[in-house]
């Protein structure tokens, strides 16, 4: 594999040099430089003036007051039953529309989990950190992408930091076209996404990063210009980590038109880089130069750093009280102290994480009481003014699984008000027959989960795993409302 030299001095330009290890390929944007600033190489697009603009549709617009949110746990092992009435209303008390979950891959988050979130008002982001040192069917996610969708779920962050090192194997972090390679992966899922009716999330880059971020980003958005993937464009949202890095809430304001000096890996003294709360003013920068507007923006993260081995942010609640203050401000593109109306959602870090989790010392929640530590209490004092009825809403307590005690009360007043045509009830989510669910779908119009008050509320209900999966309660319980009821084995 023909690698090509590096440079990697501090006075590489936008997308020249994009490692210091002298292992990433990348040529500089036709009419660039080695050297050029930030501000010249945005202004320097497209090269063809004959080129169409990509028709990106227009930001979405939330309301100011509901564009907070909280990462809820940083991995996926906090779904099991119960969990939702233990932490909705730890979520509900902070006053928060959003929520980051962490999406496993080989089943879905409990519809239950789900449901009682959006019930609540509050929209899941989830996050699927797929990785690139594996091969991964993208028929299996198409599944999960049909579940979710069907259950309301709207945004499916796709990978994470694929401009880290750490996130490829060896070989291929050092063969030409990295951002390329990348995009072979991201836009089949993306299209599976958008296809089941979700909204594809770019992925969040490390802010700065092996292979700089803002270099990343922009190529990407290059290349599926280039590919013609004008509809996943339009419909694309762009995710990114906003820390603070103990760098004032206004540190790089304004983007590249107010620090022209800055490039990448070089922030000259009295100059400011992107990498702070105000990351979104660089990242608009970038979609506005190479698609003619800016892209939707969810902050997947925002806060203290997240990896424990760098330096923690200075009075973290604090600082998450400033950015939400701006973010409940009307929206502006050219006030330092509020937020555009194309950032959706900014996620603070971290609703709780284990007690041996690294992350622990983010949490604003107590993992065994699900109470606010110090940090929770700063944020509830400051919301209590703005709190809503929801914060003190009784638990919302997850469906539970089929037993013989509680599937006739589940069953009463809906044998008669089914409003799905059809209904595949699985087992367990942990224990989904992907490939039987898969081909399934691939010819059937059905929701799919895991909840017996949903395949109530259902003409049809196909089992799948076959009859011996499932309680003679739970047939018998189907059967009495009225459900037809069919089997698939799985394969």
């Amino acid at each position: 594999m023909e690698i090509e030299t590096q440079y990697h001095t501090e006075d590489d330009g936008f997308a020249g040099a994009i490692s210091h290890s002298a292992d990433i390929i990348e040529d500089f944007p036709e009419g660039a430089e080695e050297g050029t600033p930030f501000q010249e190489v945005f202004a320097s697009t497209p090269a063809d003036e004959t080129t169409e603009a990509v028709p990106v549709e227009p930001a979405l617009h939330i309301s100011s007051d509901k564009r907070m949110g909280i990462h809820y746990f940083p991995d996926h092992k906090h779904y099991g039953q119960g969990a939702l009435q233990k932490w909705l209303p730890a979520i509900q008390s902070l006053g928060v529309n959003w929520i980051t979950l962490p999406a496993p891959l080989d089943r879905a988050i409990p519809d239950e989990f789900i449901s009682g979130l959006i019930s609540s008002d509050i929209q899941p982001v989830l996050q699927f950190d797929i990785p690139l040192t594996e091969e991964y069917s993208v028929e299996d996610f198409a599944a999960l992408f049909r579940a979710y969708a069907s259950w309301g779920v709207r945004y499916a962050v796709l990978f994470d930091r694929p401009n880290l090192r750490s996130q490829w194997p060896g070989v291929a972090w050092t063969q030409r076209g990295l951002v390329d390679n990348f995009l072979d992966k991201f836009i089949p899922l993306a299209q599976a996404a958008r296809q089941a009716g979700l909204t594809p999330v770019f992925p969040a880059l490390e802010p700065g990063g092996d292979y700089w971020d803002t270099a990343f980003l922009r190529s990407a958005l290059e290349g599926l210009q280039g590919r013609g993937e004008n509809e996943l464009l339009a419909s694309l949202v762009l995710g990114a980590y906003a820390w603070t890095r103990d760098r004032s809430m206004t540190w790089g304001a304004g983007g590249p038109e107010n620090w022209p000096a800055t490039m990448p890996y070089h922030t000259p003294e009295g100059s400011e880089d992107h990498m702070g709360f105000r990351i979104f003013d660089w990242y608009n920068a970038i979609s506005r130069a190479v698609t003619g507007s800016v892209l939707p923006i969810i902050l997947v993260a925002a806060g203290v750093q997240r990896e424990n081995s760098q330096a923690r942010d200075a009075q973290p609640v604090r600082r998450a009280i400033a950015m939400a203050e701006s973010l409940q401000r009307a929206p502006s593109d050219t006030h330092n102290n509020r937020v555009p109306a194309n950032v959706l959602a900014c996620n603070f870090w971290l609703l709780c994480a284990a007690e041996d989790s690294p992350s622990s010392i983010h949490s604003w929640f107590r993992y065994q009481t699900a109470k606010p530590n110090q940090q929770g209490e700063e944020w509830l004092d400051w919301n209590a003014p703005k709190a809503k009825s929801a914060a003190v809403a009784q638990p919302v307590a997850a469906v539970p699984p089929a037993t013989s005690s509680n599937l006739s009360a589940g069953s009463k007043g809906i044998t008669k008000a089914q409003t799905l045509a059809h209904y595949m009830l699985l087992p367990h989510a942990e224990h989904w027959p992907m490939d039987t669910v898969r081909s399934f779908l691939e010819s059937h119009q059905a929701a799919v989960g895991t909840s017996l008050e949903q395949a109530l509320a259902a003409s049809r209900v196909t089992l799948a795993g076959g009859l011996e999966a499932y309680p003679d309660e739970t047939l018998r319980t189907l059967i009495q409302a009225g459900c037809a009821v069919d089997n698939l084995q799985a394969a």
